[in-house]
């Protein structure tokens, strides 16, 4: 079956017009009282779904006012660099830089640069790739971007937690001083326990835009899943 174009759309607050039902499309209400209407894809075992943010793929509208209000939530914090951590939370992590004043901002990545060091890496797996084996990078050029300094780490979507621990253990290795881990949208609550087994304190780190739970198949389209 053919997936329909992406459709996600930003709507000012109050949401006017239509109104999105679980079928194909879930409504997530931002902290600024906005709403994101993201579309409902069905996971491989085609009982549960997640609403589905793919930052590669919203129009231009949608990713300025996700900036727009993720440099809001990143000044709040006071942060002295930002770290984006790949692949789609690069996409918010330089104009949320750059939107600060800052000179750079530091980009961590998937693929090896034959001058990287292996000590600066962590394993990881991508919640939507799970049969993908990937490691985190830092470039050991940008060592100095973020010793000492106060990091805010910035995603896309904080889910597993998988990608935000390895991205806190590079920070650490690199006695980096982390204020926050922000991102558009956590899903489920996966993450606090990731987190939790890297500090106490961690989960507490985390502020994002907006949530979106987990989805189970019902007789009238997608269900929120309790607990997520």
């Amino acid at each position: 079956m053919s997936i329909p174009p992406y459709q996600t759309r930003f709507y000012p607050s109050p949401m006017t017009g239509e109104r999105p039902c679980h079928d194909s499309t879930y409504p997530v209400r931002l902290r600024d009282g906005s709403t994101l209407v993201l579309p409902l894809r069905p996971l491989p075992d085609g009982e549960k779904a997640i609403a589905l943010l793919m930052s590669n793929q919203t129009a231009f509208a949608v990713e300025h006012a996700l900036v727009r209000l993720l440099t809001d939530l990143a000044r709040e914090l006071q942060p002295e660099v930002i770290v984006g951590v790949p692949t789609m939370g690069l996409a918010y992590a330089r104009p949320v830089a750059e939107n600060l004043g800052f000179d750079d901002y530091v980009a961590l990545g998937h693929s090896r640069k034959f001058w990287y060091d292996d000590a600066l890496s962590q394993p990881l797996t991508s919640s939507t790739s799970p049969d993908q084996a990937k490691r985190l990078y830092l470039d050991p050029a940008l060592i100095e971007r973020v010793r000492g300094r106060r990091v805010l780490v910035m995603d896309d979507v904080l889910n597993t937690g998988r990608t935000a621990v390895a991205a806190i253990g590079l920070m650490q290795r690199v006695q980096a001083r982390i204020v926050g881990i922000t991102a558009v949208l956590t899903e489920g609550w996966a993450w606090r326990d990731a987190l939790q087994q890297v500090g106490e304190d961690m989960p507490g780190l985390v502020h994002a835009l907006g949530h979106i739970p987990m989805f189970g198949r019902s007789a009238g389209g997608w269900e929120p899943l309790a607990g997520t």
